[in-house]
């Protein structure tokens, strides 16, 4: 089967957080991903990745390319430019005007190549008063006002269990910007920028909570909206083995279950009950809960339609049977060590499965592959890695 992407070249120098992860889900529908790193990246530590290295299997290396190019090389810039000529897109995660001093940047590549889609990933944009301040997963959620929201009413803000800013936020939005932009070339045959801020990008994200605000002017309260843990039918509860189920009983029917489940069918017509009458219903919830065990309760419940589920670890879910028949946790052949499990991917098409297509196990390591490619002899090739503007 033809893959979705199948054909899509793209130039990816964005190297940390969202820049992986967007050029991993457009690489497993299709795209040939070309990273390109530093001719030398282990002079100075190099991008995040290079911690991983040592990790064949890290999802990060499957569905790409490799190749070090020392752009501040007059060669090095020109090899880019011979790169540009036959790629579709561009990515890249420096701050705001480091791409223009390198004489990379979208103008510059635009008259290229009209045709390239040139994505630019930081954490506050090209403009404003913070595109140059520095910034991280954590500062943008802050920004954005997700982290403000997220934790128990009274207490601190909690830091999320995964890098929401980077990944669902940035990296998603990213991929989708240069989706969209392709498919407009399409229709134009012209190429556009797309300026992804990741703080923006949380910003939509957190439209639920904003919305109220600049209709009605509601300030909501952390870990007091409906969907933040305000009310018992939609939270997290403790169960006696020390774990924890969520429960979001939201419509009033599923509620109804739930309460005949627990033996409270007085509690049915209480759902939007306050006061003292909602702490009743708060205390037997929690007292109940931890009578019997997680996975005890999730059977209980389950009779019924309640919306139930277990709170995981990571060790648990990677066995759990529906995400291994929806192919979330799954078996993938890897070049040197046969047979590994990875994180699957989310996005399921008919006529274009995903499959894993190459590993890169190194840095550089196909950096003669596209050179040749390009029409560069191996005495070139031999040249320009000898005065280190490739590696």
């Amino acid at each position: 089967m033809t893959a979705a992407l199948e054909g899509t070249r793209i130039l990816d120098m964005a190297w940390l957080g969202p820049g992986p992860f967007c050029s991993t889900l457009l690489g497993d529908l299709g795209a040939e991903v070309i990273k390109i790193y530093e001719a030398r990246p282990e002079r100075r530590g190099g991008p995040v990745m290079f911690i991983f290295s040592n990790l064949p299997d890290f999802p990060g290396w499957r569905n790409c390319k490799t190749m070090g190019l020392d752009l501040k090389a007059e060669e090095g810039r020109g090899i880019f430019y011979d790169l540009a000529r036959t790629a579709d897109v561009v990515m890249e995660g420096f701050r705001p005007g480091v791409m223009k001093r390198l004489g990379v940047d979208y103008d510059t590549i635009k008259k290229v190549n009209p045709r390239i889609v040139y994505a630019s990933l930081t954490g506050y944009g090209q403009e404003g008063p913070y595109r140059d301040v520095v910034g991280h997963d954590i500062n943008y959620l802050s920004i954005g006002g997700l982290l403000g929201m997220t934790g128990l009413p009274g207490g601190p803000p909690v830091i999320p269990g995964t890098v929401l800013a980077d990944f669902a936020a940035g990296g998603m939005s990213a991929a989708v910007g240069i989706l969209a932009a392709l498919t407009a070339r399409g229709r134009t045959g012209k190429g556009q920028y797309v300026d992804v801020s990741l703080t923006d990008a949380v910003v939509e994200l957190t439209s639920l909570q904003i919305i109220p605000y600049l209709i009605m002017g509601i300030v909501p309260k952390r870990g007091e909206t409906m969907l933040t843990g305000e009310w018992p039918w939609y939270n997290v509860y403790e169960t006696k083995d020390g774990k924890y189920i969520s429960i979001g009983a939201l419509e009033p029917w599923f509620y109804a279950n739930l309460c005949q489940l627990l033996g409270r069918e007085d509690f049915i017509e209480h759902q939007y009950a306050e006061g003292e009458k909602r702490e009743e219903i708060f205390r037997y919830f929690r007292e109940t809960f931890l009578t019997k065990n997680r996975d005890e309760w999730v059977e209980i419940l389950r009779r019924k339609d309640t919306c139930v589920a277990p709170v995981y670890s990571v060790d648990e879910l990677v066995s759990d049977p529906q995400l291994i028949a929806r192919g979330m946790i799954t078996e993938v052949d890897h070049p040197t060590l046969g047979r590994i499990k990875q994180v699957g991917s989310m996005m399921k098409l008919s006529e274009s499965p995903f499959q894993v297509r190459n590993w890169s196990q190194r840095f550089g390591q196909h950096t003669e592959e596209i050179l040749t490619g390009l029409g560069y002899s191996k005495e070139d090739i031999d040249r320009l890695r000898e005065i280190e503007v490739i590696g």
